[in-house]
């Protein structure tokens, strides 16, 4: 009798034995099929979130030899009436798909002054009526052909006199510092009218809503340039920019 239920008590064991297995195999089965969809939804999601960059497809740089995407711009001397300062890169398509060419700013400095660029609307607006000087960043086209190329220019030009029928003012901002003999003025409407600025107080209390002659622009960017440049052996200004070629989507 004995014997009896002992051999009971061990099928009885057995059957636990067995069904816990099998309640593990359906686990190690669901996480193992758990982590094979995972690893798909990552796949893809990286997929869909690759851009489209220079080594994707293939687009080769020229600027006196090849370059990366990042493209750094260094202008010096710059003074009112400099020969315009120009440089072109060549931009080419080697793949056989049609690819759209943007670019971004990184970064931008004037007389060592980093410009926030995230609170400007319109970069590319500001770069070329901000300051008496322009600064223009120009692609031939912004598609490129198979197997095709264009020409991508970024150019300063600061004119020694205003070529305006009507004189031009530039607002301050934290690139400008006080200078006693400038006259200052304030914008009213289309009108500007003198405003009296005695100190360096005064200037910097007033400073987001005074305005300078491009005369006095020119002046005052013409001497602080070239102090920058003395004093640090900096350019004066610098920009740190990102070409981004992207294959072109049929739409």
């Amino acid at each position: 009798m004995k014997k009896q239920i002992d051999r009971d008590k061990i099928m009885l064991l057995n059957k636990k034995l067995k069904k816990q297995k099998y309640i593990s195999l359906l686990l190690a089965l669901f996480t193992f099929g758990v982590n094979i969809f995972a690893w798909f939804a990552f796949s893809a999601n990286a997929g869909l979130g690759l851009d489209a960059t220079v080594a994707a497809w293939d687009v080769e740089f020229k600027d006196n030899g090849e370059i990366s995407r990042d493209l750094f711009i260094e202008v010096t001397k710059m003074k009112p009436g400099m020969s315009n300062f120009i440089r072109t890169i060549e931009v080419n398509n080697k793949s056989d798909v049609v690819a759209k060419f943007s670019y971004e700013f990184v970064s931008i400095s004037l007389l060592g002054n980093v410009i926030n660029i995230s609170n400007i609307d319109d970069i590319d607006d500001y770069l070329a009526n901000y300051y008496p000087f322009s600064i223009q960043f120009t692609p031939s086209s912004d598609e490129i052909a198979a197997n095709g190329s264009i020409n991508y220019s970024a150019s300063v030009i600061w004119p020694y006199e205003d070529e305006e029928e009507t004189t031009t003012y530039y607002a301050q901002n934290d690139v400008y510092e006080y200078n006693d003999s400038f006259l200052y003025y304030t914008k009213s409407g289309d009108r500007y009218d003198l405003f009296s600025v005695p100190s360096v107080s005064v200037y910097n209390y007033n400073k987001s809503s005074l305005y300078l002659e491009k005369d006095d622009a020119d002046t005052y960017f013409g001497m602080a340039c070239h102090h920058y440049e003395t004093d640090t052996g900096k350019p004066c200004l610098t920009m740190n920019l990102r070409l981004i070629v992207e294959q072109k989507m049929d739409t």
